[in-house]
């Protein structure tokens, strides 16, 4: 399974500070699922007006052409400020590695089970935190870092197969999670398999083997048994409805064209009875 050889990047901004990157991933190289991270720069005043804060979300593979997304997104030394990378799942993992190696002062955010030998995740989401929004008190107890608490809420689903860290952004309202639930089943183009990646205008990715990923949506019975079972809905149902209760507008998803109208509903019409 994995990335074409020359992937390309289509990029777009879901908001001034917060950078959308999509491309073509197909799993067993033969399904098309597309893959998406996101950057999120929180400019300071300290140590020097503008300086850059960077984040990174679900990282897709280090090479060039993510080097020159993040040097655009920057007006500073971009390998200076990159603070954090979030790992969202244990299926989402395999680019993490490399950024510690490439930037060693960045900090590997993660949950239990994810082994990159003598490189450790510097902060860990146990099966005790499971199921219950982190944020500003109990969150600091975790990462004491205002960057962290000031910006970001996160629910761990530890009974999701991939053991889900969801990860909500409280200024632009917005959901982040990889494999909770996809939107690939959409009528309109996908993004990560366009022009913009590489695919010809007319290219229809649920052909083939990938006859089923046009289920792969919200609201779709299959893909909401799915997503159900995946996630093990009877033990995740706490955390779910917590997840539920975070006031989103938007939803990014790694698999599937972002959701930026009825989210919440969308959210709700799968996991929550």
């Amino acid at each position: 399974m994995g990335y074409p050889e020359q992937f390309k990047i289509a990029t777009r901004l879901l908001n001034d500070n917060i950078l959308l990157g999509s491309t073509a991933f197909t799993r067993f190289d033969r399904v098309n699922f597309g893959a998406r991270m996101a950057i999120f720069n929180y400019k300071s005043t300290t140590p020097s007006p503008n300086t850059d804060n960077l984040i990174i979300w679900s990282p897709l593979p280090y090479g060039s052409q993510v080097q020159e997304i993040l040097q655009n997104f920057t007006t500073s030394n971009f390998e200076s400020s990159l603070k954090y990378v979030i790992i969202p799942d244990k299926e989402h993992n395999m680019a993490g590695k490399t950024y510690k190696e490439k930037f060693p002062n960045c900090k590997l955010i993660g949950m239990e089970g994810i082994d990159y030998g003598t490189i450790k995740l510097d902060y860990i989401f146990k099966k005790s935190m499971g199921n219950m929004i982190f944020k500003d008190a109990n969150l600091r107890e975790i990462i004491n870092d205002d960057l962290i608490v000031d910006n970001f809420e996160f629910v761990y689903l530890p009974y999701h197969s991939n053991q889900e860290l969801v990860v909500y952004e409280k200024k632009s309202k917005t959901l982040f999670e990889a494999d909770l639930l996809f939107n690939l089943g959409c009528s309109s183009q996908l993004e990560q398999f366009s022009p913009a990646t590489g695919y010809p205008s007319n290219f229809n990715p649920h052909t083939g083997w990938s006859f089923l990923t046009r289920y792969l949506q919200p609201y779709s019975k299959i893909g909401r048994w799915m997503f159900r079972f995946v996630v093990n809905v009877k033990k995740s149902k706490q955390g779910l409805q917590a997840i539920s209760l975070l006031n989103f507008d938007n939803i990014v998803m790694c698999h599937g064209n972002i959701i930026t109208e009825n989210a919440k509903k969308a959210f709700d019409n799968v996991f929550i009875d």
